[in-house]
C-alpha cells in the first residue's frame, strides 16, 4: 500500500463536495482539470479486470466553504463536464470567478445535475 498516497487522499477527502439534492449557489475558484481516474472492478465471465474512467474536478465555493467537485468526464452535452465546458465557452472561455447554480436531482440511485448561469 502507498500510504502517502493514502494519507493524501484522507486528507483531500473532507474538502470533497458531493451535492445531494437540492439548488447550490457555487462560484469556481478555478478552472477544470484533469482529476485521477475512477477505477471500477468489474468481473466478465469470471475474469477480473479493471475499468478506468477519465475524471475532471474544479475548485468551488458552495455555503462559504471552499471544496474540490469532481465528476466524470462526460462525451455529452448534458453530462455535468458537457455543461460545464459550455458554460466556460459562452464566457470568455473561463469559468475562473463565474457564479452559476447547481440544480441536482436524484431518482434514489443516481444524480442528475444541470447547470444553470
Amino acid at each position: 500500500m502507498d500510504y502517502q498516497n493514502e494519507l493524501k487522499k484522507i486528507q483531500e477527502g473532507s474538502n470533497y463536495w458531493k451535492p445531494k439534492p437540492g439548488q447550490f449557489q457555487i462560484k469556481a475558484l478555478s478552472e477544470l482539470e484533469s482529476a485521477d481516474p475512477f477505477i471500477k472492478k468489474v468481473n466478465v465471465n469470471g475474469v477480473e479486470s479493471e475499468e478506468s474512467h477519465p475524471q475532471a474536478k474544479i475548485n468551488v465555493l458552495v455555503d462559504g466553504e471552499e471544496k474540490l467537485w469532481t465528476f466524470g468526464v462526460g462525451k455529452t452535452p448534458a453530462s455535468t463536464y458537457g455543461q460545464l465546458v459550455e458554460l466556460a465557452a459562452k464566457n470568455g472561455n473561463k469559468l475562473l470567478d463565474l457564479e452559476f447554480k447547481v440544480v441536482v436531482k436524484s431518482d434514489g440511485t443516481k444524480n442528475d445535475y444541470t447547470i444553470v448561469n
